[in-house]
């Protein structure tokens, strides 16, 4: 009998997997039943300023002081031409390390290789320029135990190897940070603005992607449900991994081999879950790959013909012959475990820190949390930031009339005048005075014609934000097909036909 084609398990299957996981207080939950054994797979290629962080956030973790003998660590170096392995080799650390040397194949060929040798019950897939958070394995850990059937995607946010927090020496002596840091991923915070401007929110924390709906982003790429899953950090069943046969190598260099395997995994029944604690800092760092560009466009090609061809069940096996790729590996037991230490927590008197607090908020639409956290926090300082966070949250509740109104009593000159202004012309498309924000918008043309994002409002065609909204409507996203309907009523605000669209978005949604 012939296997169903991966595109038609992936057009049939949902991903309502339940409530999502929002609640950025919650430490991992603990359970009465022993946690699951975890191996860290880490590719690594001229990573010779980040793979020693990586490692010692590992070996701080909360899942490694606590349940030390049941994570394992993975490294596999792709034929680095620096002093990666030499790093590696002499690491004096606590872990249940295990490195491995291939000459250069590629990611997907060294995470085959540590995918074969692993003997967790799941498998975290860390990128070697990832720092992660304290409780993150523990996280991921916790949440395969209650839900065994799902990829789960951690997020991770961008700063530079400077960031003392990324210092493997400080991380060391103090500890890997405990909170959530994920508010400038990119499926959060796309970089390119306009609608939708967070994937997550759009598509309800993945939960209205199932089915084969995409995200069509303002870069005019579409978003699948197997995109949303970035290899810099996700966990996986082993036995999962097993069964679709790891990473397809006939993907070749950079992009797509994540957004496959995520593919294979719901052809194999597992649903997609993004987990917010689930965070790491992402070391910034220059491109190491040539010709990524053109890598990406021939994989994505390859990636989309393996889901119209490929059988769910007829996967090639690429794990099976992954260990003869071994010229050089070791393997190091922790002499002692790592001494339990004092965690220390944001400073809550910190308004930097308070921002971020607000910004994790607001960037999972806990509008109502949100609110009534800066408001307790204006009482004490009208900070014209905590102000804009306001609008943010009143906007996100849709009382745009109230946005408005505290958009409109900042005044100020400077860097911040654009983005308040660019946020009021939102708000006035969102409250439905078109012309006021198409006034505001050239007007901001003329003064500061550099604006972030102002293209997308001003020079792109109102026919472009028509069809994007159309398309978004007939796949129920209402939410971002009202605005960007509100997009195409601020360059055309007579366009009755659009104005009902717009309309029924809203009664809809």
């Amino acid at each position: 009998m012939t296997s169903k084609l991966l595109r038609q398990v992936i057009s049939e299957r949902d991903n309502f997997y339940g409530e999502p996981l929002l609640d950025l207080n919650v430490l991992p939950q603990k359970t009465s039943s022993e946690p699951l054994t975890v191996s860290v797979v880490i590719p690594a290629y001229n990573v010779q300023l980040s793979i020693l962080a990586c490692l010692t956030a590992i070996e701080q973790s909360s899942f490694n002081i606590n349940y030390q003998n049941k994570l394992e660590v993975i490294v596999v170096d792709d034929g680095s031409t620096d002093n990666t392995w030499k790093i590696i080799k002499e690491s004096n650390l606590s872990l249940n390390l295990t490195a491995i040397r291939q000459t250069n194949h590629g990611q997907a060929q060294a995470l085959n290789i540590g995918i074969s040798v692993s003997q967790g019950d799941i498998i975290i897939s860390c990128d070697s320029d990832m720092v992660l958070g304290y409780y993150t394995i523990e996280h991921f850990a916790a949440a395969h135990q209650k839900t065994p059937n799902a990829l789960f995607v951690g997020f991770r946010q961008d700063t530079p190897i400077t960031d003392p927090r990324v210092n493997p020496n400080r991380i060391n002596k103090d500890g890997s940070y405990i909170d959530s840091f994920f508010t400038n991923d990119e499926r959060i915070v796309f970089p390119t603005p306009g609608w939708p401007s967070n994937m997550c929110l759009a598509s309800d924390h993945f939960r209205k992607l199932g089915q084969s709906h995409s995200l069509s982003m303002p870069d005019n790429d579409e978003w699948l449900l197997p995109d949303m899953v970035i290899g810099a950090l996700f966990s996986l069943s082993r036995s999962v991994f097993n069964e679709i046969g790891g990473y397809d190598e006939r993907l070749i260099g950079w992009g797509c081999t994540d957004s496959y395997l995520a593919a294979k995994a719901i052809g194999a029944n597992q649903y997609i879950i993004p987990l917010y604690h689930a965070s790491g800092l992402h070391m910034n760092h220059s491109i190491r790959l040539a010709n990524r560009g053109l890598q990406y466009k021939r994989n994505r090609k390859l990636f989309l013909k393996f889901i119209e061809t490929t059988g769910v069940d007829s996967h090639p096996n690429w794990l099976i012959h992954a260990k003869d790729r071994i010229i050089e590996s070791f393997v190091r037991n922790p002499k002692q475990p790592v001494p339990k230490r004092r965690i220390k927590i944001l400073h809550e008197d910190n308004i930097e820190n308070k921002l971020i607090r607000m910004d994790q908020l607001l960037s999972l639409g806990q509008y109502p949390k949100a609110l009534a956290y800066i408001k307790s926090e204006m009482a004490k300082n009208n900070n014209i930031e905590i102000q804009l966070r306001l609008a943010r949250a009143l906007s996100g509740m849709d009382q745009y009339k109230k946005a408005i109104h505290v958009l409109e009593k900042i005044t100020l000159s400077g860097e911040l005048l654009p983005k308040i202004r660019t946020e009021l012309a939102i708000n006035q498309a969102g409250e439905g005075n078109f012309e006021s924000a198409q006034k505001i918008l050239k007007e901001l043309a003329r003064n500061f014609p550099q604006t972030p994002g102002l293209s997308y409002w001003q020079n792109c065609p109102a026919e472009k934000h028509i069809k994007q909204g159309e398309k978004f409507f007939k796949q129920k996203f209402y939410q971002i097909a009202r605005r960007c309907f509100e997009a195409a009523l601020i360059s055309d605000p007579n366009n009755k036909t659009t104005l009902e669209y717009r309309n029924k978005s809203i009664s809809l949604s």
